[in-house]
């Protein structure tokens, strides 16, 4: 009787373990080691995970964690199914919670799911591991929101320390600023004549880029780029810019509108008015505060 009813066991592990395994349209098959809430994702659904991907060796290739990118993919509608490779698919067929493993040899790994050649110098013997952990499936608007929820909010944290440190900068230096509504600071260092700029206008600037600690990065006057051994990007003219319209930062749009023709001002820019939290160079690093030496050679 025990015997019989080991083999039982043994029979229904082995039944439960192949019903875990599931394969895409494409023929890739993978193994769902922990099911979650058994509710697939949508077209227009978004599905968030993290990764581990590894070979036979126990060799790390690449971990979203580690890397600090968990991965955010789309589902898109259903004609396009027969046109993505089998990790793609894969994610029509997994629910929220779920802990999947896909073990393929490395060349089915480059030819059957990624369809790229493989690199000479890898292994052909190995066998490619992809450790998968679904987080999260919302929809694509929700997720559209909360992401723009989420940004917003940090761009308010973000001006909150831009503006505090600004003003401590200014206070310490006995600068006098004016603060415009979106946290630029300005000072006229010389004032123009007529009407301020205003938008769809064409202003042309003569402009120096510096950060607080007075590190130099960009400019259009001669006399700056000589002085401070500056590389120009281009010819020393002035830089036309139509308010409200040229690809500038946001900064530059809110600093002319306070100009005129022939004004010179000094611009301290908080970086969510800049290029956030994006790195733009070595020099202009996430969340810079730029500043900005400006003079309004013509408003047209």
């Amino acid at each position: 009787m025990k015997m019989k009813y080991a083999f039982a066991v043994i029979v229904l592990l082995l039944l439960t373990a192949c019903s875990n395994e599931k394969e895409t349209p494409s023929g890739m098959k993978f193994t769902v080691v922990k099911a979650g809430d058994g509710v697939l994702p949508k077209p227009g659904d978004v599905v968030m995970l993290d990764y581990v991907f590894l070979d036979s060796k126990d060799s790390v290739w690449q971990s979203s964690k580690k890397d600090g990118q968990p991965v955010i993919m789309n589902i898109a509608d259903t004609s396009n199914i027969q046109f993505e490779n089998g990790l793609v698919q894969m994610l029509r067929m997994v629910s929220k919670g779920d802990s999947i493993n896909i073990n393929v040899p490395i060349t089915d790994y480059f030819g059957k799911i990624i369809r790229r050649p493989m690199p000479p110098e890898v292994d052909s013997t190995l066998n490619v591991i992809y450790q998968i952990k679904i987080n999260n499936i919302m929809d694509g608007n929700a997720f559209q929101d909360s992401m723009r929820i989420e940004s917003e909010k940090k761009e308010r944290e973000q001006l909150a320390l831009d503006t505090a440190t600004i003003a401590k900068y200014l206070a310490e230096k006995s600068i006098k600023a004016t603060k415009t509504e979106n946290g630029v600071y300005y000072v006229v260092t010389k004032p123009g004549k007529g009407a301020n700029a205003t938008a769809g206008q064409k202003v042309k600037v003569v402009y120096s880029g510096y950060l607080l600690d007075g590190t130099y990065f960009d400019s259009n006057d001669a006399r700056v780029v000589k002085e401070k051994n500056l590389q120009s990007r281009g010819t020393l003219e002035p830089y036309e810019v139509t308010i409200d319209s040229s690809p500038v930062i946001r900064g530059w749009h809110e600093v002319l509108k306070q100009m005129n023709k022939g004004s010179k001002v000094t611009a301290y820019i908080p970086s969510t008015m800049a290029y956030g939290p994006r790195r733009r160079s070595e020099i202009i690093k996430e969340n810079s505060i730029l500043v900005f030496d400006m003079e309004a050679v013509s408003v047209e």
